[in-house]
């Protein structure tokens, strides 16, 4: 039976997964592959801070996510569907994993981060030009 997400044990699940499926995808990998040169185990743990913090109110997340999305913008534009995709990916991967509340607000704080990042990431490297 699929529960809600109700602890790190269940992010660290649900960011593994969705990783493992970005970091393979022909579309939005090579960002992380090529590009940002990520380490998969090193973002996984980064990542269950952010979610952690997210939704979870936790204070472990104390990095700049819009000026990274920018600085990786400046090395390989990040385009509109680079975001729809990680978004798919994303909902996808919390659809097949879990079920309810939680779950529900994280496919909402995903969507809203998403649009977020992509607005003031372009913002941010048009007044940078």
């Amino acid at each position: 039976m699929t529960t809600d997400l109700s602890d790190r044990s269940h992010l660290d699940k649900l960011i593994a997964t969705f990783y493992k499926r970005v970091f393979a995808d022909d579309q939005i990998g090579p960002f992380f592959t090529q590009v940002a040169r990520v380490a998969p185990e090193m973002h996984v743990a980064l990542l269950g801070d952010f979610w952690e913090t997210v939704l979870f109110g936790k204070n472990l997340y104390h990095r700049n996510i819009i000026q990274k999305h920018a600085d990786l913008h400046g090395k390989r534009p990040l385009e509109p569907h680079h975001f729809e995709r990680w978004l798919s990916l994303f909902v996808t991967t919390v659809d097949e994993l879990f079920v309810g509340p939680v779950a529900e607000q994280a496919k909402i704080r995903a969507q809203s981060m998403a649009m977020v990042i992509q607005v003031k990431t372009h913002t941010l490297s048009t007044t940078n030009r």
